[in-house]
């Protein structure tokens, strides 16, 4: 399971996703973000293995790509209102594996109407970010319906946000079965300032979730469905 910790502003938050194992670390791109970085303050987060992903609101494609480069990501996120052109001309450069597009499942009545938006921009990402509201300004910091998500089929991997902390983390993930999670605010003190504690509980809730679904998987005897498509 991919595990994304994000809003990343201090090498020390940094190095501890690291020592936690993550996979990701975020780096946001948005001035009217509290925890908006410049590309160069980016650069300066040494990361090791983690791959570096761009956070990216209002930018279009020339803007993302030259952020790319001072910041030396390995992926971009676009987030809010990056059109399918633009995804595109990511996608023709960098490559679609290092593109993750952010959705929102409360724009849609139905998993239908989700699943018709995924499959528009799947030939475009390499995988898809679920966050709860309705809009593309930043985190909202609230949940989705973990529970409706676990039928959903999905043409690309796909990453659970919105308001994850160590409490509720275990939950979401057994309800929902995502191949990957990303958490931001429900690990902070205050908005871009990680909190050590809460990033080690809420590693420590991933690890418990995937041993409950393995179980899960085995009492059904391996049954399609039954387990998470990433481990």
């Amino acid at each position: 399971m991919l595990v994304k910790f994000c809003g990343m502003t201090r090498q020390a938050d940094v190095d501890a996703a690291l020592r936690l194992g993550a996979d990701c670390c975020g780096f946001i791109f948005h001035e009217g973000s509290p925890r908006a970085l410049r590309p160069e303050a980016a650069a300066r987060l040494a990361s090791g293995t983690l791959k570096r992903v761009g956070v990216f609101v209002l930018q279009n494609a020339d803007a993302i790509l030259r952020t790319v480069a001072r910041a030396r990501l390995d992926w971009v996120q676009v987030h809010g209102a990056q059109t399918l052109a633009c995804e595109a001309e990511l996608a023709r450069v960098i490559g679609p594996e290092r593109v993750i597009r952010v959705l929102w499942p409360g724009r849609h009545a139905s998993l239908a109407g989700l699943e018709a938006e995924m499959r528009s921009h799947a030939a475009y990402c390499g995988h898809f970010l679920l966050d709860a509201g309705t809009t593309g300004t930043g985190g909202s910091g609230r949940n989705l319906d973990w529970q409706a998500l676990a039928a959903l089929r999905a043409p690309r991997p796909w990453i659970l946000a919105g308001g994850l902390d160590a409490d509720r983390l275990s939950l979401a993930i057994v309800q929902s079965r995502p191949d990957g999670v990303d958490l931001n605010s429900g690990v902070e003190d205050a908005p871009g300032l990680k909190n050590h504690g809460k990033m080690a509980a809420a590693e420590a809730a991933i690890r418990s979730a995937r041993a409950e679904l393995r179980t899960l998987h085995r009492s059904l005897g391996g049954r399609n469905g039954a387990g998470p498509a990433h481990e």
